[in-house]
């Protein structure tokens, strides 16, 4: 709990360094070419089927899908990844986005034409995002969705475009458009905001991205065509005030936003970023304990002015959030009994559970396959993995259903995880009764602590098997397209 909260059981269980190539230098050596399939089984291209290693779980179809769509990893702020950014990205370059675009295209296609049976699957989200994914150009993010449609049923779906405010903002036929001409139940858009604060935007490199006067615009351009918009803003910046927090909170609800999700921002000496590197950004962060006090206070204010918590970092106003137009992908998400997960594009990433077995596989893609290989990432889990996927996603929306629990593993939360339990309970992170182990508002803002205590012991035991690889080395793969011609 001293450290940073990074909220990193958003992403789930296992992170990165635990994961293993898809295909290892083992099993690659004296072949031509080895791939890992969706339900685990690793096999080579071009001779008959025959299995070097079983396929781990069995894929249900009567699972539904949401559907992650990353067109590409660029972004272009005026200064290195926003200079406190973590997610995966590359810089901006015309030529390469638009051969990653294509190349995900084609990944779509290929996909479906080696797993048909998935065309059948109810798809409830589909989510566009990624580093900026309304830079992708209109007509290539357009082949992107009739790529999509090509293969799934998106009639039902809702559908999200993500990016920064002033790439909504297009006269002509836009990201904005493309997105309107989709099949869906209901469009929405996601904005990158971060602070309506110029100097905090400036800090960032973010001027060109849109102040609040271009924000307001694109907000009333989206609930004129009948879309909710969500917004991402970051609480505890270098130089923030709790006031400045508070009226970040005060203009997205002025606005009329429908969403906002508030993260607290992620910034340790020895990240690796710009700003980790610069004294000057360490020293005006407040200490963990002022964070989570301030995130409480905006929390307060918040729930007080109409907004509902519907997970640890997103807010609905209560009218959206009771109405078929709530969120729905980001709830799904962290719903991993029910939904699986298909991911396209570089750093996308994929889970399928076998509840039957008790089992389930997860892959992260890299830039340059179309099929699960070597400079993939993927994990096979067990039973123990599976309820530890479970309870970091679940944990995500602030509550660990007993019942549930119980009825997926055969066992009660309290018997399987009694020191876990009883050490978050006192220390006063969450509360426990016969229904559900439920978050304190102090154990949301700890909720990377509970999580991470939750899976310690399994994590340990993971490390001498995990690939080891991070963000930072999936971005330096090289993006290979050179097949496309």
């Amino acid at each position: 709990m001293g450290g940073p909260q990074r909220h990193r059981l958003l992403q789930g269980f296992p992170m990165l360094p635990l994961m293993r190539p898809a295909v290892s230098d083992e099993s690659l050596r004296g072949r031509r070419s080895m791939r890992r399939r969706i339900d685990g089984a690793l096999e080579e291209l071009g001779v008959p089927r025959v299995d070097k290693e079983p396929a781990w779980i069995r894929l249900d179809p009567h699972r539904p899908l949401i559907v992650g769509v990353l067109p590409h990893a660029q972004c272009n702020p005026r200064v290195e990844g926003c200079g406190f950014c973590t997610f995966p990205h590359d810089r901006y370059d015309k030529g390469t986005l638009r051969r990653t675009v294509s190349f995900v295209a084609e990944q779509v296609d290929a996909f479906f034409a080696d797993h048909p049976e998935m065309k059948a699957r109810r798809v409830d989200g589909v989510y566009f995002g990624g580093a900026t994914a309304n830079l992708t150009p209109p007509a290539m993010l357009r082949e992107l969705g009739e790529r999509l449609t090509k293969h799934l049923d998106l009639g039902q779906a809702e559908v999200t475009l993500e990016g920064v405010p002033s790439l909504f903002r297009s006269l002509l036929d836009g990201p904005f458009e493309v997105l309107l001409g989709m099949p869906a139940r209901h469009r929405r858009i996601s904005m990158g905001v971060q602070t309506f604060d110029p100097t905090q935007l400036a800090r960032m490199g973010r001027q060109g991205f849109g102040d609040r006067a271009v924000v307001a615009k694109v907000v009333d351009k989206a609930h004129k065509n009948g879309m909710t918009v969500s917004g991402d803003f970051l609480v505890n910046l270098p130089h923030q005030s709790r006031e400045q927090m508070l009226a970040d909170a005060r203009e997205a609800t002025a606005l009329g936003f429908d969403q906002i999700c508030v993260y607290n921002l992620v910034l340790a000496e020895g990240m690796g970023t710009p700003w980790a590197s610069d004294p000057t950004q360490l020293a005006a962060l407040p200490t963990v304990a002022d964070a989570c006090a301030h995130w409480l206070a905006l929390r307060e204010w918040l729930l007080s002015n109409g907004w509902v918590q519907t997970t640890l970092t997103n807010f609905e106003r209560a009218d959206v959030h009771a109405s078929p137009r709530r969120f729905v992908y980001e709830e799904y998400s962290f719903t991993p009994d029910r939904y699986d997960g298909l991911g396209f594009g570089p750093h996308a990433i994929s889970t399928f559970v076998d509840l039957e077995r008790r089992r389930a596989i997860k892959f992260v893609r890299g830039k340059s396959t179309l099929e699960w290989k070597n400079l993939d990432l993927y994990f096979p889990y067990a039973e123990e993995d599976l309820e530890l996927l479970h309870l970091t996603r679940t944990l995500a929306r602030m509550k660990v259903d007993r019942a549930t629990f119980a009825s997926l593993f055969g066992t009660d939360l309290t018997s399987r995880y009694a020191d876990a339990v009883r050490a978050v309970v006192d220390e006063g992170l969450a509360t426990l009764d016969e229904q559900a182990l439920t978050l304190t508002p102090r154990g949301m803002a700890y909720a990377d602590s509970v999580a991470g205590l939750f899976s310690w012991r399994r994590v340990e035991a993971l490390r001498e098997t995990g690939g080891g690889m991070h963000t930072r080395d999936l971005l330096q793969q090289r993006m290979l397209v050179d097949f496309m011609g």
